[in-house]
C-alpha cells in the first residue's frame, strides 16, 4: 500500500514498480533487509546494482565533491544518463535528496529525490538541470513485513522540463523525456529495484 509520505500524483506520468522476496526465517529476512538498506544508501553504486546500460549516479555535496557517506536531506545526486547530457547541468542531470525516512524499529527506509539546479559552485544559470520539472519525484522504499522484503519504486508527476532559456536544452529534455514517457526508463528502475533485493 502506498504511503502518505509518497507525493500524490497530480500531473504528468506516474511509474510504479513493486517487487518482493520472501524468506524462510526471520534471521534471513532481517539480514536481507539490512543488505537492501545498505544498497539503497550506496547511491554511488546504484549502476552496479542496476547492471548494464544503466545511468551512473554520484552522491555529491554543495561544493560538487563526491561523498562516500550515507545520503542526507539536501545532498545532490549527479546522474550521467545514456544519451545527450544536460547543458545546464554541464553534461549531467541533477536531483536533490528531499526526504529520507529510516525507521529501523519498523524495518522501513525511504528516500525521495527531485530534479534540481546543480550545486551553486557548478551553476552557470539558475535553471533546473533535469529533463523533468521539479515537481517530479523518485521515491524508493524498502520494507520488511514478516518474512517478506518489499522494494518499491514510485515515480510521481513526471512532466518534461521545457522551461530552459536554451532551445537546445529544451530539445534535449523533450527527447529524453519522451523516452521516459514511453517506458524507456522502466527497465533501469526495475533492474535497480531487483538489485536492491538481490543476493
Amino acid at each position: 500500500m502506498e504511503r502518505s509520505n509518497i507525493p500524490s500524483q497530480v500531473t504528468g506520468k506516474r511509474l510504479d514498480i513493486l517487487d518482493k522476496k520472501t524468506y524462510d526465517t526471520a534471521e534471513e529476512a532481517l539480514g536481507a533487509f539490512n543488505k537492501a538498506r545498505e544498497r539503497l544508501y550506496a547511491i554511488n553504486k546504484w549502476d552496479q546494482y542496476a547492471g548494464t546500460a544503466s545511468a551512473t549516479f554520484a552522491l555529491v555535496d554543495s561544493l560538487g565533491q563526491q561523498l562516500s557517506r550515507v545520503p542526507q536531506v539536501g545532498d545532490y545526486v549527479k546522474i550521467d544518463i545514456p544519451g545527450p547530457g544536460s547543458i545546464v547541468g554541464k553534461g549531467y542531470d541533477w536531483v536533490k535528496v528531499t526526504q529520507l525516512e529510516d525507521r529501523l524499529e519498523d524495518c522501513y527506509i525511504q528516500i525521495s529525490l527531485q530534479p534540481s539546479m546543480p550545486p551553486e559552485i557548478l551553476r552557470d544559470r539558475d535553471e533546473i538541470a533535469h529533463f523533468f520539472k521539479p515537481i517530479a519525484s523518485t521515491n524508493i522504499e524498502i520494507e520488511l513485513k514478516d518474512l517478506t522484503l518489499h522494494a518499491n519504486y514510485y515515480g510521481r508527476n513526471e512532466e518534461t522540463n521545457m522551461e530552459s532559456e536554451l532551445l537546445i536544452e529544451n530539445a534535449r529534455n523533450a527527447f529524453i523525456g519522451l523516452g521516459a514517457k514511453i517506458g524507456l526508463s522502466y527497465p533501469q528502475w526495475k533492474r535497480l529495484i531487483d538489485g536492491l533485493l538481490g543476493d
